[in-house]
């Protein structure tokens, strides 16, 4: 059986977008209200950076987001997910790349290179 998706894109403020996403988690239940104050924050944050940002509603209450970067949209959303309890977040993203070549071998790797380096941060 499928569940019923719900999609509600943020406005461009990031005040306009915390109103949509209150109004939004006052229809979950208390717990996962309360889980989902740190998403709440987290998309803010993200439509304050300029960042497109969809909030998904599940039928199950569970909601996460979807978030992309409308000068590159060929790449595709990056999907931000709560556990539980709302402390933490997994985020994902799925790209295809061809690597039937050398030159698609070497983007894959620079991919690949650039996102594990981009979350380590700077090398201490």
């Amino acid at each position: 059986m499928a569940q019923h998706v719900h999609k509600t894109l943020l406005k461009p403020a990031p005040d306009d977008a915390r109103a949509q996403l209150e109004e939004l988690a006052l229809r979950q239940d208390r717990g996962e209200y309360a889980a989902g104050e740190r998403l709440r924050a987290v998309a803010a944050e993200l439509v304050r950076r300029g960042l497109e940002v969809t909030a998904v509603d599940y039928q199950d209450g569970s909601q996460e987001l979807e978030v992309v970067f409308t000068l590159a949209r060929h790449t595709g959303p990056v999907t931000v997910d709560q556990d539980g309890t709302g402390q933490g977040c997994q985020l994902s993203w799925e790209r295809w790349v061809d690597i039937a070549d050398e030159a698609g071998v070497r983007r894959a790797a620079d991919i690949v290179d650039a996102v594990l380096r981009g979350i380590a941060g700077p090398a201490r």
